[in-house]
């Protein structure tokens, strides 16, 4: 059995809520990262130049971006369409995009702000 077309409403609500959803995680795991290594002390984020901290962080806003983007976008198409029989489907993938995208914002912004890279050696 083939992909389910995305020219069809109803799959695109589908498809939408399940990328809106699935941006969650990346955000949360961004969001751990970053308390993790919060320092209150410095009130930065002290990291490593050989670590892979920042390369983790930049990877779970891309992932949690592209994602409920995505979800925001295909919700958005198929909201309020008359062959749409999950609409209700795709304001929730709609919502649900556009708070995680709001969420990916933000962690990005306070990372790029008060990230502190650790040098060491000569």
């Amino acid at each position: 059995m083939g992909m389910p077309s995305l020219r069809k409403f109803d799959v695109q609500a589908r498809f939408g809520l399940t990328a809106s959803i699935a941006a969650i995680v990346p955000c949360l795991a961004g969001f751990a990262a970053l308390f993790r290594n919060y320092n209150h002390e410095l009130r930065a984020i002290p990291y490593g130049k050989e670590g892979m901290f920042q390369i983790i962080i930049l990877g779970c806003v891309l992932a949690a971006g592209g994602l409920s983007v995505v979800g925001l976008g295909l919700g958005f198409n198929s909201a309020g369409q008359r062959r749409n029989k999950d609409s209700g489907k795709s304001w929730i993938g709609f919502f649900i995009g556009t708070g995680v995208l709001s969420l990916t914002i933000i962690m990005f912004y306070a990372f790029w702000k008060l990230r502190f890279q650790i040098v060491t050696g000569a």
